[in-house]
């Protein structure tokens, strides 16, 4: 059997870090040698695309004000430190469109896209997806949003010609948001 040399793994859309966090943890503490990336604005959801305004709901928060304000690269990097995972993970700042064309040519094991509006997720699908390893995973945290619905229809439009099914996963009680979704990668 061969040995994995680095699992590398992603995160888009880091907020506070906790998932980014959690997953890694997870990882160093099953003796896994790998890298984790958590891009993120640091500073809010990016304006609406044209694309999330169509979909967006009516009273949705979201279109008069900017939401996910509450981090900062520098709060999080202190998490990440005080976790002892600063040697594993590293984050990087800006708009999608801007980290992703700056990434190293890597193969990807296991992507989180957290992202909540229709572009993000285009612009992460679009990149990740040639880039995973057979039987890699793409998690979709907002997939069955009802707060953010244009993140499920990215993902059906990217998806739409694909090979892979979408397969569900729910958890806890009936609660906004708790069925999850993701990809394996053929």
């Amino acid at each position: 059997m061969r040995r994995l040399s680095r699992f590398n793994a992603v995160e888009c859309g880091v907020f506070t870090g906790s998932s980014l966090i959690a997953c890694s943890k997870l990882a160093h503490e099953s003796g896994i040698p790998f890298k984790m990336l958590g891009l993120d604005t640091f500073s809010g959801l990016p304006p609406l695309s044209e694309e999330d305004k169509q979909h967006a709901p009516a009273d949705a928060i979201y279109r008069n004000q900017t939401l996910f304000t509450e981090t900062s690269l520098s709060g999080v990097q202190k998490l990440v430190d005080e976790a002892g995972l600063s040697t594993h993970v590293e984050l990087r700042q800006g708009l999608f469109s801007q980290t992703l064309p700056t990434l190293n040519e890597e193969r990807y094991h296991y992507v989180n896209i957290d992202c909540d509006l229709f572009e993000p997720h285009i612009e992460c699908l679009e990149y990740f997806y040639s880039r995973m390893v057979r039987g890699g995973v793409i998690f979709f945290d907002d997939y069955n949003s009802i707060n953010y619905p244009m993140a499920g229809k990215a993902i059906d439009k990217f998806f739409a010609d694909k090979p892979e099914k979408l397969a569900q996963i729910r958890y806890g009680d009936d609660g906004a948001n708790r069925t999850k979704a993701y990809v394996v990668k053929y």
